[in-house]
């Protein structure tokens, strides 16, 4: 599977890269290989109070030869701090890397590595933050291809097959009942589902991520809100992941929340297409509703077919182009009629709200239907009496207009909806939004100053639980901002 995701930065990678020319003293164990947060250099004789966990540290030992540090105790308050590993710069205060702290580091099991005198501290770090940089303009990249996944008429499915090119993992999206919506392998992993399984009994959101027994991971991200989880995220890899990574991932999860929010009914419906002949058919049944139709004199509509979603219980007229199917179901009339009499039925149905799918094939109905279902839901929002499923306006993102997704928007936004301060916090966030999130200009459209707004929005965000300096974030706050939106 191709990636076009960047090497992540680890102490390995560090060291194998020839044009610092370090030297690998000590291994260590598999902190080598986790993602570096930060690189930094420190005399000090104890710098953990300005390192936090996924640094490196870079030395030249002056606290280490001559003073009164002792390799092992400094060494152990590095691993206990969190560090990955450390780098000793020889040629200022030791001409080679200290006996006691080789030992010391080997006890720890702690990566160590030489740096040459001709290696500068500062090459090494901005062989780290280049590295950090490519990987952040993936994500954005990765990110925007999510979002474009997303627009497609399959966008679940091709969100999942994204996010599985974008990370080198193999990706499922799974539902309530732990059944597999979407893969990007042609089954998923036994182990994986099991994870799942134990993530969607807990009934509420959760992210959890599991190692596996050959040095991979497993990662669960349910999905759903307002006291629902009606899904998971699933994925499983071999690299770590780092905070771009994991960002990317956010995204995606976020659309595929909505996804299966907006689903949901679609899917009780479908499970009970069962009863009659016309909702076999529309189930993938035509060959046999065919057979049971000939026994009464009547056929199926010719190929290539449209499905029309009609509000209500609607009947069609004595004089409409045969044959015609129709059938009643939670509160709607859905009608199957060949293509090349789609404008006698429009006639024969007359007043009435309707939603048609694009014309297809029998084996593929069960598609037609739900185009037909979310056509005549934006034909409703729009006041209009009739819309054709369109890629560009009924895709993922099409669907934020959703009722069922409109509800989990507002269960998460929760009691700012029903505040004045609330809804001109949300509504400055909009108007952010509109102008690209870029401050300068959302505050001169809202007549404040970008400092102000700033503190404004990250308020917001921090009353959501939302990091909206992060583009995860920000996507979710703006499809929540669109699935509540006044239509």
């Amino acid at each position: 599977m191709a990636t076009r995701m960047p090497t992540l930065a680890t102490v390995e990678a560090l060291v194998a890269e020839p044009s610092l020319a370090l030297r690998e003293v000590v291994a260590g164990d598999d902190r080598r290989a986790r993602p570096i947060s930060w690189i930094a250099s420190s005399d000090l004789a104890d710098p953990t109070p300005f390192l936090a966990p996924d640094h490196v540290l870079l030395t030249t030992g002056r606290q280490l030869v001559g003073g009164d540090t002792t390799a092992a105790r400094w060494v152990r308050a590095l691993a206990d701090a969190g560090v990955l590993g450390i780098g000793f710069g020889t040629g200022l205060h030791a001409t080679e890397v200290p006996p006691a702290l080789v030992d010391a580091a080997l006890a720890a099991d702690l990566p160590l590595f030489e740096v040459p005198y001709d290696t500068s501290f500062l090459a090494i770090i901005r062989w780290n933050a280049e590295r950090g940089a490519a990987r952040e303009r993936w994500a954005a990249d990765a990110q925007r291809a999510i979002g474009a996944a997303a627009s497609r008429p399959d966008g679940a499915a091709a969100v999942v097959r994204t996010l599985a090119r974008e990370l080198d993992a193999d990706v499922a999206l799974l539902d309530d009942r732990a059944r597999t919506r979407a893969a990007s392998t042609t089954s998923v992993d036994d182990a994986l589902v099991d994870q799942v399984r134990a993530a969607l009994r807990t009934g509420r959101r959760t992210a959890r991520t599991v190692e596996r027994d050959d040095g991979g991971w497993m990662l669960v991200q349910s999905l759903g809100g307002a006291g629902r989880v009606h899904g998971a995220l699933a994925l499983a890899g071999t690299e770590a992941l780092d905070a771009p990574a994991r960002s990317v991932v956010t995204t995606a999860a976020a659309l595929l929340d909505l996804a299966l929010a907006s689903s949901q009914g679609l899917r009780d419906r479908v499970a009970a297409f069962e009863a009659a002949i016309v909702e076999h058919a529309l189930a993938g049944g035509a060959a046999q509703s065919a057979a049971m139709l000939a026994r009464v004199g009547e056929t199926l509509p010719a190929e290539p077919v449209v499905v029309a979603a009609l509000d209500g219980t609607t009947a069609i007229e004595a004089d409409a182009p045969m044959p015609v199917l129709a059938a009643a179901r939670d509160g709607r009339t859905l009608v199957v009629a060949s293509d090349a009499h789609r404008a006698a039925v429009v006639a024969a149905l007359g007043a009435v709200t309707a939603g048609w799918s694009l014309p297809t094939t029998w084996e593929h109905a069960a598609t037609a239907v739900a185009q037909a279902t979310t056509a005549l839901d934006r034909a409703r929002r729009a006041g209009a009496a009739s819309a054709t499923f369109s890629p560009g306006d009924d895709g993922l993102l099409g669907l934020l207009g959703d009722d069922a997704v409109r509800a989990a928007a507002e269960a998460h936004l929760g009691g700012l909806l029903a505040t004045d301060e609330g809804r001109a916090s949300l509504a400055l966030a909009a108007e952010w939004f509109a102008h690209d999130c870029a401050w300068d200009a959302a505050a001169r459209a809202v007549g404040m100053h970008r400092h102000s707004l700033r503190d404004r929005i990250l308020a917001l965000g921090r009353t959501l639980g939302l990091d909206l300096q992060a583009f995860a974030d920000r996507a979710t706050l703006w499809a929540w901002l669109q699935a509540t939106a006044t239509p």
